[in-house]
């Protein structure tokens, strides 16, 4: 079996989604999940963690260039996410394939969708920021550094104090480069959800499988997508769902064994009158949405709007 591990250069306060995120990673056991952080994250058999201080990571990333960069602040790491296959190899020398991802996310099963077949015939996968995978050869681990006229120039990006957003589809970045440049190379079957923001939708839309009033369902190492149809209950599985600007999230989980996720909370699954249940989670909230809305405005002008 083809052995992944997913890297988590993380400094600050941990997510409100973190408990469920460490949950679902541990029920992915034949994936390896390692930390470079200053927060308290607790070590398991599947999730490795390097103490230290921002300055300390900083450095490991400067060693790789000749040149200063410019990685003052944790934020900016996400444009030096392509970089980590170089600057961390000395970590993951061991493993056939790399990540990084974010921790706001929940996990299905990673083996149901990257089956060796998969791993056996790509070399970059997903190319979002909140989880992208690379085979670990020192050809895919550079390719960040081809310049390619229309595409970051990756001297420009890692030297300046802008966020570029160097890793994202959509700003001529690493991952437009190798979906546009080599796509045979790439695994582009996004069965994933990224849920929408609360300012675009309170209630949880699948902004990449365009389901909507969406909820999830976590049983075992499986997660579900789902959405009531014309009445009916369907479900869809995901490899993953992310839960972008929702740090209002409430973790009430006694039983991760099996909980659903709705809008605001993660909540045990419920045992009587579910249907009933599920259609209340996945209403429409369009006075919440509206709130959100002019909340994010308010922000925005006040200079404390999201930077990602």
């Amino acid at each position: 079996m083809k052995s992944i591990v997913v890297l988590f250069p993380y400094f600050g306060k941990l997510p409100a989604q973190y408990k469920m995120w460490r949950e679902s990673a541990l029920r992915n056991p034949s994936v390896d999940f390692m930390f470079f952080t200053d927060a308290d994250v607790e070590p398991a058999n599947n999730i490795i963690v390097h103490k230290m201080q921002f300055e300390e990571f900083r450095k490991l990333i400067q060693a790789v260039f000749s040149f200063p960069i410019m990685l003052d602040r944790p934020y900016i790491l996400c444009d030096f996410k392509p970089v980590y296959g170089q600057a961390l190899q000395k970590y993951i020398s061991k493993y056939d394939f790399w990540g990084y991802g974010d921790l706001d996310v929940v996990y299905g099963d990673f083996r149901a969708f990257f089956t060796e077949e998969v791993l056996n015939r790509y070399k970059f996968f997903l190319g979002f920021g909140h989880l992208t995978l690379y085979h670990n050869d020192e050809e895919t681990n550079t390719y960040y550094k081809v310049i390619i006229p229309g595409y970051q120039d990756y001297r420009e990006v890692l030297t300046i104090h802008e966020q570029t957003f160097f890793d994202e589809y959509d700003h001529k970045g690493t991952a437009d480069k190798w979906k546009e440049c080599r796509t045979d190379d790439c695994f582009l079957d996004w069965q994933f959800d990224n849920v929408s923001k609360p300012k675009q939708s309170y209630h949880m839309n699948s902004l990449t499988r365009n389901w909507q009033q969406i909820l999830f369902e976590h049983q075992g190492s499986k997660l579900y997508m789902l959405r009531f149809n014309k009445g009916q209950l369907e479900k869809k599985e995901s490899l993953y769902a992310h839960f972008q600007h929702r740090p209002f999230m409430k973790d009430k989980i006694k039983d991760y064994n099996h909980f659903l996720i709705t809008p605001g909370s993660m909540i045990d699954f419920p045992k009587h009158l579910i249907l009933l249940r599920l259609k209340f989670y996945s209403r429409k909230r369009k006075l919440t949405t509206r709130y959100f809305q002019w909340r994010d405005r308010i922000l925005w002008k006040m200079g404390k709007g999201h930077i990602r």
